[in-house]
């Protein structure tokens, strides 16, 4: 200790120490076999502020900077935490600023947010006229910001397309919008409103963010994009033009839109993985059916809930579908509206999803009366339907089940008779393998589902 600075060491008053004799013992209760003495010391909080102010104005143990224009103020993230529900949401947080060593708050006066962190840690502010206001304006500032902070990403994810559109958003720092962008778990319609949310975001404070564009697009994903949304947008949009990382990325994209299916499925970089948003209720959905005619109405099962409720119809009516138009439901504004059509029309249709793509097995041809073994498969993130290899047997009124990444497809009608065959669809490889053991009855228009694995 004798090479420590003495200017460095943190003199402790010595009315710190606890002086037993000075306390106040309080009963904590009459349990006859283990009595206990609770011994309070109301000055021992002040005098322990008093200590941490004093280790600040030395810069011991100090851990967070904040800066406020040209002002930097050392402090503790503890006590601001603990005296701030705008630090404590801060400093507890996922957002970048829970480690960061030095923060900068925009828009607020630093003299002012001194004075502030002053009283923090002394209790004591002057109020004048010259600072009254300031301080009312910082005050307001946190109020607004506060909400945000306390925000958990995963509601900022889920929320991401109303998040976008607020000043919230706008005033993110770069690392808190690549930590939400890049989020698998982000909730958006399309990739659009990502890329929409990056061009606002730089387009804010212009000057300054410019450099981060490649940064922020490259957390894009770009080849989940419409084509047409690439050349019609994308490449128009200057902030692109500009910058030569940016061009690679849309060029990236570019290429994938041109490779046959088979081949985009073996491109694995973040850009070409689908979101998997966790936000989506937990529910079944009937929709249409015979009742003995064609109807249009829906109906929703909620699991949590164990409950049927009626949600929008559909526009038109619907039984085994033998149609090529496709409708989609919004669960958020409970509406119907029309995507991409199928190539090919289809009734009868047995349907899958897998890794967040639809698949159209097979099915009934109203007008060449044949049952189909061509399957389609519709991305989400680019509203397209495209061919992908053909069943080994036409079938119509499949069951279809997902297991494990691999689309099953079960028993179904050939056009003469029920079919007791089993086979399933590898996306990874674009190709379909029959089972090598039959189900013990050929059967259509089956009940199919997978517990605990086994199908």
């Amino acid at each position: 200790m004798d090479n420590v600075d003495s200017s460095k060491r943190c003199s402790f008053p010595q009315s710190v120490g606890i002086k037993l004799s000075s306390l106040s013992p309080l009963q904590a209760g009459d349990d006859e076999k283990n009595q206990r003495t609770i011994t309070v010391n109301p000055a021992h909080m002040g005098k322990a502020f008093k200590v941490m102010n004093e280790l600040r104005s030395k810069k011991l143990l100090c851990d967070v900077m904040i800066v406020a224009e040209d002002v930097e103020i050392e402090a503790h993230r503890v006590v601001l935490a603990a005296c701030s529900p705008y630090f404590c949401a801060m400093f507890t947080g996922d957002m970048s600023e829970s480690k960061a060593k030095k923060i900068e708050i925009k828009d607020v006066d630093g003299q002012t947010l001194s004075k502030l962190i002053d009283y923090i840690y002394t209790a004591e502010i002057e109020v004048t006229e010259e600072n009254v206001q300031p301080c009312a304006r910082i005050l307001a500032q946190v109020a607004r910001r506060l909400p945000q902070l306390a925000t958990p990403p995963t509601a900022t994810e889920q929320h991401f397309p109303e998040v976008m559109l607020g000043e919230e958003f706008l005033s993110l720092s770069l690392d808190q919008v690549c930590s939400l962008i890049s989020s698998d778990k982000l909730t958006v319609s399309s990739e659009e409103k990502v890329f929409e949310a990056v061009i606002s975001w730089i387009n804010y404070e212009k000057e300054t963010r410019l450099e981060h564009m490649a940064k922020l697009m490259e957390h894009v994903r770009l080849p989940l994009l419409p084509r047409d949304y690439l050349v019609q947008t994308v490449e128009e949009e200057a902030l692109i033009k500009n910058n030569n990382t940016c061009k690679d990325f849309l060029i990236e994209a570019m290429k994938y839109h041109l490779l046959p299916l088979d081949q985009r499925l073996l491109i694995k970089n973040p850009r070409t993985k689908p979101r998997t948003p966790v936000s989506l209720p937990k529910v079944m959905i009937v929709v249409g059916g015979q009742a003995p005619k064609a109807i249009r109405s829906v109906e929703c099962y909620d699991f949590e809930e164990d409950r049927w409720d009626q949600i929008a119809e559909l526009p038109s009516r619907r039984c085994r579908a033998g149609l090529a138009s496709v409708e989609a439901y919004s669960y958020k504004t409970n509406e119907w509206f029309f995507v991409a059509p199928m190539n090919t029309r289809r009734s009868s249709v047995g349907v899958g999803v897998v890794e967040g793509k639809l698949y159209a097995v097979g099915g009934y041809d109203g007008a060449s009366r044949q049952c189909l073994s061509t399957v389609e498969q519709y991305n989400p993130a680019t509203n397209e339907w495209t061919y992908v290899a053909d069943m080994s047997t036409r079938r119509s009124g499949a069951g279809v089940c997902a297991v494990n990444g691999l689309l099953y497809v079960v028993g179904g009608d050939d056009g003469s008779c029920n079919l007791a065959s089993v086979e399933y669809y590898n996306p990874a490889t674009d190709k379909w393998t029959l089972l090598p053991t039959n189900m013990s009855t050929g059967r259509s228009y089956a009940g199919v589902a997978v517990i605990h694995k086994p199908l």
